[in-house]
């Protein structure tokens, strides 16, 4: 548990504490409303025995009868009660208002813990995707395979940088490269995720290397959603990260395969 939510939890149960609500952990919305109702008895019962109170000491008056109750006293006594409760009762629904806010906070801290949990588990696996294959020819293909399944793309397109050149397609099933060098273009220049927004989809292009270099771009056009939100931003860095990492790891393998094939 981390210390937001340990501090979140804390501040609940002292706001439920004064508030009345018994048990410990969060208090549901059946239990908040039942405090409502408890708080709005006492208000209308303070009422009605300020109405009936009223219409006694009128009715005293009004009869004759002896005087055992003092008509101004009365009256200062009824609004100094009718105050205290009106405190009681703003004060019990601040304290409910803060349990309900305090909640709404935590139930979306555990979102995001749970969100990044399972981001991380995603990452996870796509890396050791990545980082099991060494060849090139099983690297390439596994880069695209494995950041179409991040965000739930359709297609991919891998461009790879070469020495002498501009980048190429180096793994193309759908032949998208003509209307992914745009796309190429920006995030090689800028070395950033890139989400432009086409109708209800939007085009990713992502950076493959290091925060300095980029080796190569994976283009996954037509992702479902609409949008590019920084969480998804986050996740596909960290990917192209580790996909660069096994990129440069692939290369030197490849390099030390062929001066041990020169060498015999």
């Amino acid at each position: 548990m981390s210390n937001v939510e340990a501090e979140l939890r804390e501040e609940i149960a002292h706001d439920q504490r004064l508030a009345n609500i018994s048990g410990a952990g969060i208090a549901s919305d059946a239990a908040v409303r039942r405090r409502r109702l408890q708080v709005g008895g006492v208000a209308a019962t303070t009422a009605c025995g300020l109405l009936i109170a009223t219409f006694v000491a009128e009715r005293v008056i009004d009869l004759r009868t002896s005087r055992w109750l003092d008509l101004s006293v009365t009256r200062i006594a009824l609004v100094c009660l009718t105050a205290l409760v009106a405190l009681y009762c703003y004060d019990q629904e601040r304290h409910l208002k803060r349990v309900e806010a305090h909640r709404s906070r935590l139930f979306q801290l555990d979102g995001e813990i749970a969100s990044n949990l399972l981001t991380a588990g995603l990452v996870l696996d796509a890396v050791t995707a990545l980082h099991a294959a060494l060849e090139l020819d099983q690297l390439l293909p596994t880069i695209v395979e494995q950041g179409r399944a991040l965000v739930g793309a359709d297609h991919g397109v891998l461009f790879l940088y070469e020495e002498r050149g501009p980048m190429q397609p180096v793994v193309d099933s759908d032949d998208l490269a003509p209307a992914a060098a745009t796309m190429v273009e920006q995030v090689s220049a800028r070395n950033q995720v890139i989400g432009l927004v086409e109708g209800t989809a939007v085009n990713i292009g992502v950076p493959v290397g290091d925060a300095i270099t980029v080796h190569a771009v994976l283009v996954l056009p037509g992702v479902a959603g609409g949008e590019l939100n920084a969480d998804t931003v986050a996740l596909l860095t960290r990917f192209g990260h580790a996909a660069g990492a096994a990129l440069g790891n692939a290369r030197r393998y490849e390099a030390a395969m062929f001066l041990l094939d020169v060498a015999h």
